[in-house]
Order: structure tokens, then C-alpha cells, then sequence
């Protein structure tokens, strides 16, 4: 049966209440099902509050002010209150024709802005979130900054890294249409040889077209397929905004299929001083029981028992035989002295002792 039509068909018994509950799929007490973290804007601010050059790193809500777009929203009358909040006034103005130019310049302003950013030499949260989870994990980012992909990038030397997943686009991934390949920006394609393309970002509107582009629309079945599968969900930096209507339609359809709900731990990385909303906001399509929440990246089952974080859960919860936290993640100098560590995180580490 094709993916899409097993998903629709799960979804719907979801809905009715007739799938049944289920436990995380493990084979030779390695997990099978994924950990899937979810980033917004708020994570790339943590890794990188300015770029390697100095560029600042902005909010969408603050993006106009930080790329000097203020002046051309006053000349059609939008007041402070009304810039407040970039995403609801993004979504007020798309495909008005009385804002089309307006439009174009906001979204070319806004691309070559996030193209030209670039990942610090130092190691970043980024660089640790990558190396702290595995092949068979992934990472949904709504962000349109590279910051992600460089540091999946140069960290592929240490191998056996998650699948990277940019519904709303992201500046840095480069698409050969003709060989329906996805890649790094501004290479060429591994097949045909000629040069990638730009990898379209989707702007904060309240209906995204999540379908006439190839590229976004594969990127939005790899999410789905994994969150219907996910055996943990970790949230860091991203506050599921009114604009993104559809990111949260997934996400709440997604957890009723995964049939893990019960037991899944959801982890909340945010600030202090967002702990009530955004647990409320969670509260409504994920467990209670099982959320947590956290304001550092350090305090997470990630940072902790980085490539093994949910195997060293279930084994506590499930087999009654929890594992030591012997080898967190500590604060590196060097990216270099970062991917040592994670070497030696072997496969012998990664089962219990004695198995």
C-alpha cells in the first residue's frame, strides 16, 4: 500500500479512536523509531546570536528592523503597532496587489539576507544538536537561515548523522529539479553536474502553498512520515505561530498516528519566561504527562546521552534497567575536539553492558 494512502487510512482510524497503543519498535536494544526535533527561530538564535561576520541573527517578528525594511513599511502607512509582529503583517499584505512590490522587495531582501549567512568556526548548539542524534532521527526546521545545514556539513566526517527536513524552504540547500536531488547551495548537482538551484522559501501566510513545489512538497511528506513514526519529540525554539496553520495541523495529526503518545517524552527548549504559554499551547496536541520543559539545550536528554538520549530512557522506563549518564556532552573549544568525543561514542556504548 502506498505511503500516502497508509497514512490517510491510519489518520482516520486516529481520529475515530480505533488504533491501538503500541510500543517503541527495538531490535538488538537499539531503537528503531526516530527522535525528531523540531526548530525554530529561537534555536538559531541560541547557536548563532550573530553569524562568523558579525551579521545579526533575527526573529521573524524583529526581521524588518534588523534589515533595515522599517522605512519602507512606514511608506505604506503601517504603523509601529501594526510592525510589532512581522508574520501577521506578511500575511495581512500577501498577494494584495496594492502590496506587490512591497511583496518583492520584502522577499528578495529577505533571501539574500539569509544566503549570505554564515556558521561561526566555533563549535555551536547546532553542531552538538546534529552530533547528538543518528541516522534513523531527523530534524524539521522552519528556518530559512543555513546555519543547520553548515554545521550538518561539517560534521559529515563523523557519519551516521539525522535527516534534515526544511518544510518552509531554507537558503541554505541547493535542488536539481531534472535529477530530483536536494544538496548543499551554490554546487552542482552530483548526477547532472549543473549547478543547483535555489531552494524557494516559504514567506508567513496564513494558507502556505505546501503543493505546487516539488521540493516543499516532498519536504512535507518526510515530515509527516516521521513525526507518525516518532518515538520522541524535542521542540526547541519554536513557538508553532498562528501563521503556520498547517505545521500544526501535521503536528497533531502526526502524534495521533505515531500511537505513542502515552508514552513519548515532548521536550520544550524556551525561554523562563515562555514556560506557561508555551506549555498550554503543547498541552493541546501532545500529553501532558509527558512534557518537559527546559530553558538550555544542556538540560536535555540530548545534551546528556547525546546518539543514545531515548534508548537510555526506554531502557530506565520500559526494561527496568536504566543506564549510567556517563558521557555528556561538555563544552568544546574546538569543532574538532567535539567530533573526537562523539567518536568515541561507539556501538558498544550504545547497548546495554553485558549484552
Amino acid at each position: 500500500m502506498p505511503k500516502e494512502r497508509k497514512y490517510i487510512l491510519l489518520q482516520e482510524k486516529a481520529r475515530q479512536g480505533n488504533l491501538p497503543y503500541r510500543l517503541p519498535n527495538i531490535k538488538n536494544k537499539r531503537l528503531l523509531d526516530p527522535l525528531v526535533v523540531i526548530v525554530g527561530a529561537g534555536a538559531s538564535v541560541a547557536a548563532c546570536k550573530v553569524d562568523k561576520y558579525g551579521k545579526q541573527v533575527p526573529l521573524l517578528k524583529n526581521i524588518h528592523t534588523v534589515l533595515g525594511l522599517t522605512d519602507d513599511l512606514k511608506e505604506y502607512g503601517f504603523s509601529e503597532e501594526q510592525m510589532a509582529d512581522f508574520e501577521i503583517l506578511f500575511s495581512d499584505i500577501s498577494g494584495k496587489n496594492e502590496y506587490k512590490d512591497l511583496q518583492a522587495k520584502l522577499e528578495n531582501v529577505i533571501s539574500d539576507f539569509f544566503c549570505e549567512l554564515t556558521i561561526p568556526d566555533e563549535p555551536t548548539y547546532y553542531d552538538y544538536l546534529v552530533l547528538s542524534l543518528t541516522h534513523k532521527d531527523a530534524i524539521i526546521s522552519f528556518n530559512w537561515d543555513p546555519f543547520l545545514i553548515q554545521a550538518y556539513r561539517r560534521n559529515t566526517c563523523v557519519g551516521n548523522l539525522p535527516e534534515l527536513i526544511f518544510p518552509h524552504g531554507n537558503a541554505g540547500v541547493g535542488v536539481c529539479y531534472d535529477c530530483k536531488v536536494k544538496g548543499y547551495a551554490n554546487c552542482l548537482c552530483p548526477r547532472c553536474f549543473k549547478k543547483l538551484e535555489k531552494m524557494p522559501l516559504l514567506y508567513p501566510i496564513g494558507k502556505k502553498d505546501y503543493y505546487s513545489k516539488p521540493i516543499i512538497r516532498n519536504e512535507w511528506s518526510r515530515a509527516r512520515d516521521v513525526l507518525s513514526r516518532a518515538a520522541g519529540i524535542t521542540v526547541y525554539g519554536y513557538g508553532a505561530p498562528v501563521t503556520d496553520v498547517e505545521a500544526v495541523e501535521l503536528m497533531k495529526t502526526a502524534n495521533m498516528v505515531s500511537q505513542m503518545k502515552d508514552i513519548a517524552p515532548f521536550t520544550i527548549i524556551n525561554l523562563p519566561k515562555n514556560e506557561i504559554e508555551q506549555r498550554k499551547k503543547w498541552a493541546e496536541f501532545y500529553d501532558v504527562k509527558m512534557i518537559s520543559y527546559c530553558n538550555r539545550f544542556e538540560d536535555t536528554m540530548l545534551w546528556q546521552n547525546p546518539r543514545v538520549s531515548l534508548e537510555t530512557l526506554f531502557d530506565a522506563i520500559l526494561q527496568q534497567h536504566p543506564r549510567s549518564s556517563e558521557k555528556p556532552f561538555e563544552k568544546f573549544a574546538s569543532l574538532k575536539e567535539l567530533q573526537d568525543f562523539v567518536d568515541t561514542i561507539t556501538e558498544f556504548d550504545m547497548y546495554f553492558y553485558g549484552s
